[in-house]
């Protein structure tokens, strides 16, 4: 089992911001240290001692965790550049918390090769076109520069192709399997959300969102 999640953000807007520059890095460092507080470290006095794992030489050595970036990973990930295997994890919360700041809403599932593929045949059988499967999400990676963990996938599809494709589940709903409703009602009623999303993001002057969407493994 894994996990498909559905994010409501501009796919241009989630490239910028591991642009490498100057404002990108410096808004994923910030994001980076509100998301993860230094510690306090009692007894160490410096300014120095108290930024924790993003500094590159924290006074005090702080612990390095696979799950936490430090700088360097900030900086790697901010610049486009190869983040090593065992730091990948801690990139990816990044990329993580970064949706978490700008996505207009999101929505996550418990999911399998076979959830998707049963979803995707019932909602085929229910005169579904195959462009606007669940598994097409996939077809266009999201391009952003940190390689995917292990058994990951992602993709996208503009907020136009989103909005076609919440119409086109909505009128496959009725003729849907009972036994597969549930999961398709779940997502249709989260995909009509883009029209409201897009008027707040034209509000806000940030770009209209897309539909991003990973799958990660457990």
């Amino acid at each position: 089992m894994g996990t498909v999640s559905l994010h409501a953000i501009g796919i241009d807007e989630l490239r910028d911001a591991f642009a490498g520059t100057d404002a990108a890095v410096g808004r994923l460092r910030s994001l980076a240290l509100a998301t993860w507080p230094p510690e306090d470290r009692p007894g160490r006095g410096s300014l120095l001692s108290k930024l924790g794992p993003f500094s590159r030489q924290a006074v005090g050595a702080p612990v390095v965790r696979p799950e936490i970036p430090t700088g360097r990973d900030v900086d790697d990930v901010a610049h486009g550049r190869e983040v090593p295997p065992d730091r990948r994890t801690a990139a990816w919360a990044l990329v993580d918390a970064v949706i978490a700041d700008t996505a207009w809403d999101s929505l996550a599932l418990p999911a399998d090769d076979r959830t998707i593929d049963d979803l995707d045949f019932a909602l085929a059988s229910a005169g579904l076109p195959s462009r606007f499967g669940l598994r097409q999400l996939f077809d266009r990676p999201t391009g952003i520069p940190v390689k995917k963990l292990p058994g990951m996938a992602d993709g996208y599809l503009r907020r136009d192709r989103a909005e076609a494709m919440a119409s086109a589940w909505t009128a496959a709903l009725p003729d849907l399997a009972p036994s597969a409703a549930p999961l398709a009602r779940r997502i249709t009623q989260w995909l009509a959300g883009f029209p409201v999303w897009a008027a707040s993001a034209d509000e806000a002057g940030r770009p209209a969102p897309d539909l991003v969407v990973w799958y990660r493994p457990d």
